[in-house]
């Protein structure tokens, strides 16, 4: 009997459910405790299946962040969509990042490990060029953004520095905020008094101010852009933190 032809739909289906699996034993166990023993029995595959889809463990890892990237990709789509100034579609671009980890805190923590889980030298040649190619896709427009404000007398660029580092500098207010104050902070005085989207948001004022991006904080309601950007572009992350029961205060 000849062995069964998969179409690429059914090949991604079955991919996916894969990954959905490796999903729920990080979550249960932790990055530590997925094996692709462990995988193996708990899906209708042999460990000869799985090794056709992915290389290593660090190679499902990868490819989880890659989901999770791809999905980062449409929501910065729709952040740089919003009706606004070039400054408050990279505040939409920040508010976007929050919300997704809000909505989908578990994804939020797949994105932290793969960065410190040494996945890049383990992973396979083909997810990294998927990888590579979707952190294209998610930053280009972003410089673009940067580049076009500069471009247009909108922001001031300190002597020596490029755009994308400017843009590094958000990135890394962004991710490093969200790093320390999701989730449980009863452990430190001084987290407790901090508010993750409260905190995110004033920083993320306080480079655009250092780069006199206009208007400057204190000349718009930037409060307002921020309502409006979850109801005309983040409607769909806004409904899930609501059914959630999480609560916002920015």
């Amino acid at each position: 009997m000849s062995p069964k032809i998969f179409s690429p739909e059914e090949k991604d289906a079955r991919e996916q459910e894969m990954l959905d699996c490796a999903r729920d034993i990080i979550k249960a166990d932790g990055e530590v405790g997925l094996t692709i023993d462990k995988l193996v029995k708990k899906l209708p595959y042999s460990k000869g299946t799985v090794y056709n889809h992915f290389t290593s463990k660090e190679d499902i890892l990868m490819a989880l962040c890659h989901r999770h990237m791809t999905q980062m990709a449409e929501l910065y789509v729709r952040a740089l969509s919003f009706e606004g100034t070039s400054r408050e579609k990279a505040l939409a671009v920040h508010v976007g990042s929050l919300l997704q980890a809000k909505a989908h805190p578990d994804d939020f923590m797949m994105a932290i490990t793969v960065k410190t889980a040494g996945c890049h030298d383990k992973a396979s040649d083909a997810r990294m060029q998927a990888h590579q190619h979707i952190e294209g896709k998610i930053l280009t427009p972003i410089f673009n953004l940067f580049r076009t404000a500069y471009e247009n007398n909108e922001l001031t660029l300190p002597e020596g520095m490029a755009v994308e580092q400017l843009a590094f500098s958000s990135w890394s207010i962004d991710f490093g905020t969200q790093i320390l104050l999701m989730g449980e902070n009863r452990g430190c005085g001084l987290r407790t008094q901090l508010i993750v989207e409260r905190e995110l948001v004033n920083s993320i004022n306080l480079l655009h101010d250092g780069m006199l991006w206009k208007p400057l904080a204190k000349d718009y309601d930037w409060k307002a852009s921020i309502q409006r950007m979850k109801t005309e572009v983040f409607a769909k992350e806004m409904a899930i933190i609501k059914a959630a029961g999480i609560e916002m205060t920015v």
